[in-house]
């Protein structure tokens, strides 16, 4: 078979999707040497896989609906067979399934549960592309059960679930290796920080709840504060200046820390480092920080909302994502209980057995292959 990837969000400063969409067709590409895969981009991207003659990287220019429509007409003049959506509805959307076979990724439903929240260009695109997308699609994958949930309650007449698999993420090679203490010492200094910090990972937009775990943070005691900054890591994403705003109408300057984007290897080691990992989001697809905070022995304060107990089960202290009050418990109890900590983590350990980007890169192929 013929079967092509959007690779664009897989370069550069990835989100979620595209951490996902790297991890997964890495885990494909290593291991399927019998079908023809069509890497589709608008940049002039490096061919990793060139020592595979199986893969074929097809750079295809423009921006916007233009792409989509120059991606689409390049798959159907290369008689793709099968296109893996991981990124975008746009196509699926657009596609004659008598033409091309689509297998369509869903993340979540952020769009649809949480749109104050997401940004308003991507929440109108989804909101008018998903549903012909879902219906048109031969395959569904959904990157938890929570999120397969909320398709088939939002399309009931589809009968989704007959074509939905669940797939999770897996953990990046970074988060999974121990690194040496004085490792640790050397990027944090690196990073101009002090040895003791909690710490929070994501792009800077409202739906990661920044804000609160700022609320939280200023509610702990004066002692923990001094002791334990607050580091933020990540990227500007969208509706992020209320974030600055907080922390000045706070005044926690100086003890919060942001370190915008920094690479899987500093952001592995740094977590490693951390007392603890805060993840208080409004909403989740999946929620991929959490397994690797797990991975590295990081206890984790997370909301009890969307995919997260799904994914975290009994080895995450929960709170109310909109109560600071209750997040700033949260904190005090894993800042002065270790341990608390301690049993978490070893939950923690045990957990994260269950997640395998090799295994999400199977059930993707059996999937496909059994029609």
């Amino acid at each position: 078979m013929k079967i092509a990837f959007d690779i664009r969000g897989i370069d550069g400063d990835r989100g979620g999707k595209g951490i996902w969409t790297a991890n997964v067709l890495k885990s494909i590409l290593n291991n399927d040497r019998e079908n023809e895969y069509y890497l589709y981009t608008n940049k002039d991207w490096k061919n990793i896989y060139k020592h595979n003659p199986n893969v074929h990287v097809m750079r295809v220019w423009g921006k916007g609906p233009l792409w989509h429509l120059r991606f689409y007409w390049s798959m159907l003049k290369n008689k793709i067979d099968i296109l893996i959506a991981t990124e975008s509805y746009i196509v699926p959307f657009l596609h004659n399934p008598k033409k091309l076979n689509v297998a369509l990724v869903v993340h979540d439903l952020v769009a649809f549960k949480s749109p104050a929240k997401h940004q308003k260009r991507a929440t109108w695109i989804e909101k008018v592309t998903l549903k012909s997308a879902v219906k048109k699609a031969k395959w569904i994958f959904t990157v938890s059960q929570y999120t397969k949930k909320d398709l088939v309650e939002r399309y009931p007449k589809f009968r989704l679930s007959e074509k939905i698999t669940v797939v999770y993420a897996g953990i990046r090679d970074a988060f999974l290796r121990k690194v040496d203490p004085n490792r640790i010492i050397e990027v944090q200094r690196r990073y101009n920080l002090d040895p003791d910090y909690m710490m929070m990972a994501g792009t800077l937009e409202p739906r990661k709840n920044i804000v609160g775990a700022l609320e939280a943070y200023s509610l702990i005691s004066p002692f923990n504060q001094q002791r334990y900054r607050f580091v933020i890591a990540g990227k500007k994403g969208w509706y992020y200046k209320k974030i600055f705003q907080k922390v000045k109408e706070l005044k926690l300057i100086g003890r919060v820390k942001f370190l915008e984007y920094i690479p899987d290897e500093d952001l592995a080691v740094l977590m490693q480092g951390a007392k603890l990992f805060l993840f208080p989001s409004f909403y989740e697809g999946f929620g991929l920080p959490i397994l690797e905070a797990m991975a590295n022995g990081v206890p984790v304060l997370a909301s009890r909302v969307s995919s997260i107990p799904e994914l975290g089960v009994d080895a995450i202290h929960y709170a109310d994502p909109y109560e600071p009050v209750d997040i700033a418990d949260g904190i005090t109890q894993l800042l002065d209980n270790e341990e608390y900590c301690k049993a978490l983590r070893d939950k923690g350990f045990h957990q994260i057995k269950k997640y395998s980007w090799g295994r999400t890169a199977n059930l993707i192929i059996e999937a496909i292959q059994k029609d």
